[in-house]
């Protein structure tokens, strides 16, 4: 698929839309999205953020009050009610200014920069970026983000750090009332109250109605992310999504929104990771995309590549905390005990009041065995973030640790309600139940999982192990099959070694001694053995399976005779093999290759 190229002129309009949004997105206390639209902006290659490329300076803009008797309009920004304490904001006797606007500096250019500062355009951007994490309380990477930022920056941050806006105690002003807010905003056509109004839908789970909110939202303002992130929260399938797609106007956001949508529902293919390299071409310094592409690697499994890139990420931003959590899982399943340990130290010294940082040193706790002490931090980090998924999941994995099922099921059961695309959850809820010896209800659980991760081993191999327990081979045979489409080369030979078992036990329990298709199982791991360097002690038992099969007869054409015979040659071969190991088979071995030596002294004496 050919890449989209974005013009010069369509990359500066693109820096001119991000300034506008970020003031209209911190008018409305919509902090998490200012800060992701600064830090897209700041990733743009400079020459579209600089003095050449504002082609225009007009005239000063000003906002005049209006008139006593002038018609009710659309509603203000909250901005307009709130100016910002900079030179000439403030009449001496308390009134706004003329030409006082939201912001730190009162006189802009269509750009939302001020004219008098266009030669300080990129220490604009720094401060805007430093504005936005200060805004969330990332007071680190408000010093990172300033180490070299020059000029006025400087002097609008002093000014106007103290005036944030802080939406927490409107949020909570919302819960008792949210069905005449909704009623209150039916009709609205202004973006921002449009997502207001998809964000009250969810709280009252109308996900129908919170959708079409949301895509309403996005096509008037597309940088709004937190608006895109809650869309994606809501897409619960891949013919959902490509539904959606379709409906939306293409553009770099949809391509965001896609690359973290295939993430969220575990599709994570090399096509993601060309998304997102067609999006650094635009954005070449996105610390975001950066760490979107060791997400993709992280999912597709590919541990070794995924660290370097998680480093890198680190090494780019070390005050960064959205993807640590997911970071430290990946280096508690490499059991790499010693990186984990100096990344929990790092950034508790940090901040150990993050909810992601508390997840991390859970992680740290529980890779030494101190599962009690990974729970205190689980549950720490609960208290920070009550919908943090993370710790809900990794909480109920201690819990499994300390075979307390009943705890561990209440915790997995509490992070499907925030993510119902959470497969790990689900998984461990089919642990949970598989404790507790409730099979039926492992079997629910493990083919949600699957249902959520298709090409994964685990999942099928799990849900394989149940059908066996419960003497449901069809199914277990039909589940490790299934396995095997997403298995890797340590995964496979485990897989095939079972489907030939399992295949045998069918074959006698129908009165047969062999099994056709046991035979070709072990056929292939015998393949698959040779070309990976297994020894023979370790493939004796399928070595010997092929063996005694072409000793019986092998294969035989229809209308053969019965006392045709299999290759006898290759039957000698595989039973010398192992007789020459210490494998437990070498025995039978012994002692099928001294009837197959009779049976050749026969049939050369025309016995």
């Amino acid at each position: 698929m050919p890449r989209a190229v974005l013009s010069p002129a369509a990359k500066v309009q693109m820096a001119h839309d991000l300034r506008r949004t970020i003031r209209e997105l911190r008018d409305r206390g919509l902090l998490v999205s200012a800060k992701w639209a600064t830090e897209l902006l700041a990733s743009l290659p400079k020459e579209y953020r600089v003095p050449p490329n504002l082609t225009f300076s007009p005239p000063v803009q000003t906002i005049q009050p209006p008139p006593l008797s002038s018609p009710v309009g659309p509603r203000p920004s909250i901005g307009e009610f709130l100016p910002s304490p900079g030179p000439g904001a403030f009449r001496p006797d308390g009134s706004i200014g003329s030409n006082a606007v939201a912001g730190p500096s009162r006189a802009r250019t269509n750009h939302g920069v001020p004219i008098e500062e266009e030669d300080d355009i990129l220490d604009e951007d720094a401060y805007q970026l430093a504005r936005s994490y200060f805004d969330i309380k990332e007071f680190d990477r408000v010093v990172h983000v300033l180490a070299n930022a020059r000029g006025s920056a400087d002097r609008k941050a002093q000014e106007s750090l103290p005036h944030f806006l802080d939406t927490k105690e409107e949020r909570l002003a919302l819960y008792p009332a949210i069905n005449p807010l909704i009623m209150e905003l039916a009709n609205e056509t202004e973006p921002y109250l449009v997502y207001l109004r998809g964000l009250l839908y969810m709280r009252v789970d109308q996900r129908a109605a919170a959708v079409e909110s949301f895509m309403q939202s996005v096509v008037e303002k597309p940088y709004n992310w937190s608006c895109w992130a809650v869309l994606g929260q809501l897409v619960k399938s891949a013919e959902m999504f490509i539904d959606l797609k379709e409906r939306l106007p293409s553009s770099p956001m949809l391509t965001f929104f896609a690359i973290t949508v295939m993430l969220d529902l575990h599709t994570a293919t090399d096509l993601v990771l060309n998304m997102i390299d067609e999006l650094l071409d635009i954005f070449p310094e996105s610390v975001h995309l950066k760490a979107q592409r060791a997400l993709v690697y992280y999912h597709m499994r590919e541990f070794e590549t995924a660290e370097q890139h998680f480093d890198a990420v680190q090494k780019a931003d070390p005050y960064r905390m959205e993807e640590i959590d997911i970071y430290s899982n990946m280096l508690y399943v490499m059991d790499k005990r010693a990186k984990l340990g100096k990344l929990a130290h790092e950034y508790a010294e940090l901040d150990r009041n993050r909810a992601e940082v508390c997840c991390l040193i859970g992680n740290y706790y529980s890779s030494r065995g101190e599962h009690t002490k990974a729970i205190i931090y689980f549950k720490r980090s609960l208290l920070l973030n009550r919908e943090y998924l993370p710790a809900w999941t990794l909480m109920g994995h201690e819990f499994v640790e300390l075979k307390n099922s009943h705890a561990a099921i209440e915790a997995y059961r509490k992070a499907v309600d925030v993510n119902p695309k959470d497969y790990r959850a689900w998984y461990g809820l089919g642990q949970a139940y598989e404790l507790l010896d409730m099979p039926n209800y492992a079997i629910e659980y493990y083919n949600q999982a699957t249902s959520l991760r298709p090409y994964d081993c685990r999942m099928w191999t799990a849900l394989a192990t149940i059908y066996e327990n419960v003497k449901d081979v069809p199914n277990a045979i039909q589940a490790h099959t299934r396995a095997l489409l997403g298995a890797d080369t340590t995964q496979t030979p485990g897989i095939l070694y079972k489907l030939a078992t399992l295949h045998l036990s069918v074959a006698q329990a129908n009165g047969r001694t062999y099994s056709l298709e046991a035979v070709d199982y072990h056929k292939k791991l015998l393949a698959l053995g040779e070309r990976e360097g297994t020894t023979a002690a370790e493939m004796a038992a399928s070595y010997l399976a092929v063996a005694e099969w072409e000793m019986r007869g092998g294969t035989r054409a229809a209308g053969q005779p019965e006392m045709a015979r299999g290759d006898w040659t290759l039957a000698a071969q595989y039973l010398e093999k192992v007789a020459q190991t210490n494998a437990p088979q070498r025995d039978k071995a012994e002692e099928l290759l001294r009837e197959l030596r009779v049976k050749e002294a026969r049939l050369a004496a025309g016995l």
